[in-house]
């Protein structure tokens, strides 16, 4: 007798059936749809005019209230423009120069133009700008320090009178100041720099100029040697005269070392008791040097020139006033009557028979 057949999992359905088996089939009214519908669109609807409502209302809101409280509120208005400076700078020369109105509304203020129009002053370095609420705006600047004029010529006229002159700071940048400070009159000269080469507010890059500056900023607390009047026309050397109208020529190179110099010279000359007139540091080794005439050898000049004979002098060079106490000047010598007076012409000495080869000298007339 066969055993009975183990049931197995099979499929009862075929794949057709399968496909349709896990639908749901709902039936919809038309109406019901079109009011699903129509309440979607309003409730999307509502919530964007809410959303721009809202945005506008804000914005209206805002702008009005900074217009009422900031921009119209007179506790805003610009009424002080407070100027910390070091140099000649006015305050009407920056408040004009910067744009800045006074009862403008500080807010409306740019800083920013108001800076740069400020740094493109030639005699401007440095400068700050800073509001302070309610109604104040600060404004620091640092200029630059002139330390010299600069001329095309040397002549009679003060630079501070001329158009074509100018003033330079210790960088060598070039500037033109409108309210000359009393300062600025004692400032030393650089001369022989054509206008047509320089550009304000920039640096004046020749060498030349470069060495006249290094003169000015090494002597610049010296009491014994004070450049006035610099020279570089040359454009080889610097041609300095002093407070005391002294010369003296320097290179291009090595300012320090022949200031160095001048000034072991200026000590001899000191120990000496002589005064220096020129002196010439072009030339490192025997260097040339003038002395100025003493009021001893001025006078003595003085003497020939009106036909007097000068006093005498000791081994010193000093000159004898007087005779010494208890010396009586001796008498000149008298010559006798009788002795006829000497011939200039010296008697003709015999050295044997050569002389009467010796053919007599005679002038070419």
């Amino acid at each position: 007798m066969s055993s009975p057949r183990t049931p197995k999992n099979r499929r009862v359905s075929r794949p057709q059936h399968r496909r349709h088996q896990h639908l749901l089939e709902v039936s919809v009214r038309r109406d019901i749809a079109r009011m699903q519908r129509l309440r979607a669109v309003f409730f999307f609807t509502f919530r964007l005019l809410l959303i721009v409502g809202l945005v506008t209302g804000a914005y209206l809101g805002g702008k009005e209230c900074l217009r009422r409280f900031l921009w119209e509120n007179p506790d805003y208005f610009l009424a002080e423009l407070r100027l910390n400076t070091d140099g000649a700078l006015t305050h009407e020369q920056v408040r004009t120069t910067a744009g800045i109105e006074i009862g403008r509304n500080i807010f409306t203020v740019d800083l920013a133009a108001a800076r740069e129009a400020l740094d493109k002053l030639p005699q401007v370095e440095r400068v700050t700008l800073q509001r302070v609420l309610p109604n104040r705006i600060d404004v620091n600047i640092t200029e630059r320090q002139p330390i010299a004029w600069v001329a095309e010529k040397v002549d009679d006229e003060h630079p501070s009178v001329s158009e074509n002159s100018f003033l330079v700071d210790s960088r060598g940048v070039a500037m033109r100041i409108k309210a000359k400070l009393p300062e600025y009159l004692s400032l030393p000269v650089i001369a022989g720099v054509s206008s047509e080469n320089v550009v304000l507010g920039q640096r004046v890059r020749s060498y030349e100029m470069l060495a006249a500056l290094d003169l000015i900023r090494l002597n610049k607390d010296n009491t014994r040697f004070h450049p006035r009047l610099l020279d570089i026309s040359k454009g080889y050397c610097v041609i300095v005269s002093d407070q005391l109208h002294r010369k003296f020529i320097f290179r291009l190179d090595g300012i320090d070392r022949q200031v160095a110099r001048l000034m072991r010279l200026l000590d001899f000359s000191e120990k000496d008791g002589r005064q220096i007139q020129q002196v010439n540091l072009f030339v490192e080794r025997n260097t040339p040097v003038l002395f100025a005439k003493t009021e001893q050898e001025i006078a003595d000049a003085a003497a020939l020139s009106a036909g007097a004979t000068p006093p005498s002098k000791d081994s010193k060079g000093r000159p004898i006033s007087s005779l010494k106490k208890g010396e009586t000047q001796p008498a000149p010598a008298s010559t006798p009557a009788n002795n006829s007076p000497k011939s200039s012409t010296p008697p003709h000495r015999s050295n044997g028979p050569a002389d009467s080869v010796k053919k007599p000298f005679r002038l070419n007339g």
